[in-house]
Parts: C-alpha cells; sequence; structure tokens
C-alpha cells in the first residue's frame, strides 16, 4: 500500500512539473498590480448558489477598487459551479460580473485558469464570453517565479472522479437542495493537497499560489501558526516600545490571543503541523487566496510593485470585531459597508532570499 501511495504521489508530481512547464508566463512588472481571486463558485442565484451571499461584496470590490486602481485580475479556478449549473443559466444571472470581468478583458488585464468545477469550459466549443482559459500560468519576478493553478492537480480523487463528482452533484445535491461539500469541508484533504503542493513548491524553489481548499495561507503559514508568530513579534516588540505604546501592544495581543482561543475551540484537528511543517526549515513558498463564498466575507491575495500581501474584505454587518478591536486596521470602501483589511504583506525579494537559502 505504501508502495502505492509513493507512485501516486511522484505521478502527481511529474504532472504538476509538466503543468509548470506549460505554464505561459508573464512578467509581473507588465501590470502595475495584482490580484487573484479563487473559487467564485457562481450559481443560478437560487438557494443552493454559494456565490449569492458575497455577490454584491465581490462586484463592489472589484468595481470600485480594483478597476480604479488598474489593477490586473487573475480568477484563479472554480469561478462557475458547472458541476451543479448550466453555463447559459449562470452567465444570465451574473450578467453584471461578466460586465466588470468584460472590463479588464479590454485592458488585457483578465486571467482565468480552470479549476474542477470548470473543468467542462475545456470542452466547449462555444463560450458566451471572450476569454481566454488557462489551465495555469506564472509570473516572473526578476529570476524566480510565482506559479498560479488551481490547486485539484495535486489531488489523485479530483484527478481521477471529478466527472463522477460532478454527476453526483448535479442530479442528487441539486433537487435535494443540499449545498456544495467539497475539499473545503476536509482538514486531512485540504492538509494533503498543501503538503504536495508544498513539497513540489520547496523542492523547486518557486512559490506557488493555489485555491480549492478555500483555505487562505500565507507564506505556507496556517492561521494558528501566524497568529502565534504575530504575538510572538508583538511580545518582542513591547520589550522596546515606548511606553506611550505599551497600551496598543497589549490590546493587540489580547485580540490575537482571544483569536486563536476561539479557533482551538471551533475546531477539532489541531495536527495540522503534521501535514505541511515536515521539512528541517519552515519555507514561505506556498500560498493560498482563499475564497470568495466564504461566511464572513472573502479573500484575495495582491500584488504590487516587489510586495505581496493577503486581504480579507467583509461586510461590517457580518464581522464587526474587526471594527472593533484595535489589534486591526481595515479601511472603509467610500462609504459603502465594506472593509478592505490587510491580514499579512512581505516582500517578494525577502521571500524568496528565504527560499533559496533554506529550501
Amino acid at each position: 500500500m505504501a508502495k502505492k501511495n509513493q507512485i501516486s504521489t511522484k505521478a502527481l508530481y511529474r504532472k504538476l512539473d509538466k503543468l509548470y512547464d506549460e505554464s505561459p508566463s508573464f512578467d509581473v512588472k507588465s501590470k502595475k498590480r495584482w490580484v487573484i481571486f479563487s473559487d467564485l463558485h457562481m450559481g443560478d442565484g437560487g438557494s443552493t448558489d454559494d456565490f449569492k451571499q458575497n455577490a454584491n461584496l465581490f462586484s463592489t470590490a472589484l468595481k470600485e477598487y480594483y478597476l480604479e486602481k488598474d489593477h490586473a485580475l487573475i480568477l484563479n479556478g472554480d469561478i462557475e459551479e458547472l458541476q451543479r449549473f448550466q453555463l447559459k443559466k449562470i452567465v444570465n444571472k451574473w450578467k453584471e460580473i461578466y460586465d466588470l470581468f468584460d472590463r479588464f478583458n479590454a485592458k488585457k488585464s483578465l486571467f482565468k485558469t480552470i479549476g474542477n468545477h470548470d473543468l467542462e469550459l475545456q470542452l466547449m466549443k462555444e463560450l458566451p464570453f471572450d476569454y481566454k482559459n488557462y489551465e495555469s500560468l506564472r509570473l516572473r519576478f526578476g529570476k524566480h517565479n510565482l506559479f498560479i493553478f488551481h490547486g485539484h492537480q495535486a489531488s489523485k480523487k479530483y484527478q481521477e472522479h471529478n466527472e463522477l463528482i460532478g454527476f453526483t452533484l448535479k442530479y442528487f445535491a441539486n433537487p435535494l437542495g443540499i449545498k456544495s461539500y467539497s475539499v473545503s469541508h476536509s482538514s486531512q484533504k485540504q492538509y494533503k493537497i498543501e503538503k504536495r503542493v508544498y513539497g513540489f513548491s520547496s523542492f523547486n524553489k518557486v512559490v506557488s499560489i493555489i485555491g480549492h481548499t478555500h483555505r487562505p495561507l500565507f507564506e505556507s503559514l496556517h492561521k494558528v501558526d501566524r497568529l502565534k508568530y504575530k504575538i510572538e513579534q508583538l511580545c518582542r516588540d513591547y520589550s522596546y516600545a515606548d511606553d506611550e505604546d505599551h497600551d496598543e501592544i497589549k490590546a493587540e495581543i489580547k485580540s490575537h490571543k482571544k483569536e486563536l482561543k476561539k479557533y482551538y475551540k471551533e475546531n477539532k484537528d489541531h495536527s495540522f503541523q503534521n501535514y505541511v511543517y515536515n521539512t528541517l526549515f519552515h519555507i514561505p513558498c506556498l500560498f493560498n487566496s482563499g475564497c470568495v463564498v466564504g461566511k464572513r466575507g472573502m479573500t484575495c491575495l495582491e500584488i504590487e510593485d516587489d510586495k505581496i500581501r493577503l486581504v480579507h474584505w467583509f461586510d461590517k454587518k457580518i464581522s464587526k470585531k474587526y471594527l472593533k478591536s484595535s489589534g486591526y486596521e481595515p479601511e472603509q470602501l467610500g462609504d459603502s459597508d465594506y472593509y478592505r483589511l490587510v491580514i499579512n504583506e512581505e516582500s517578494l525579494d525577502y521571500i524568496f532570499t528565504r527560499i533559496k537559502f533554506l529550501a
């Protein structure tokens, strides 16, 4: 059994090698700014359409922020939920969203990859939109590369059984009104996929940016580890800070501790370190933009100049805690109820330097 699993893992790595080699390449400096969204799962607007909850948040952020600031838009897979809905119904329902995609596309600033839930697009002879569908792409940053793909390519299950999964969703789950159950609901499946991409990326000394698991990752860090690192840094900052800054730092530490305790309380699986962090050094080679269908808003990755950042967009009616906590500094979008929060930011030069020497 172990030998069989080993062969399967090697086969997946060979597929990722091929995917990487065949990816079209674009200079990151060819655009002023980039934003990466994944997993919209756009449906027909009905009760089982996961996109509906954050549709207005997504369209407002695109129209009033990313178009205004001249971002290139990367849609990294599972944009249309074709395992549950017909493309014609999706396009008719979300015409406003496609109009926004058209505006990016008109500026040659739209890049759309295929995920396992919209894989059917590759088989269609005619599409109702004029976008090229990539399986993956690369952004060149000097001599380095950011490898962008949906992430299902690292899953043996989705490689072999995607058609069967789609049939089950469309003809059994939909009529019964059952919402989509995906890899995002299984911690073990998430970690297996992340571990494979982490291994591939560290070996090849590239940054991989995926979606698929719906879980945002920054520098290969799970939310728990990110909070722990942040608390440690704040404790260090406190020891060197002036007295007038102590109260602010204490409040920020308290906020992160509260969030950390809440995670442990709500999640039974605390063994995440065993899945990804089994190398000698922590290597910041794996990023995940998260998803647009989150219960508390949506996440994305932004690239600007030599910086990459993880961003959370939310509606204040849903996420009031971010407005009350001094540990965060959300930015309100105009006079709307929507806020943009930078969760983490780092220099790409620093990230690739660590990969170079630690991988």
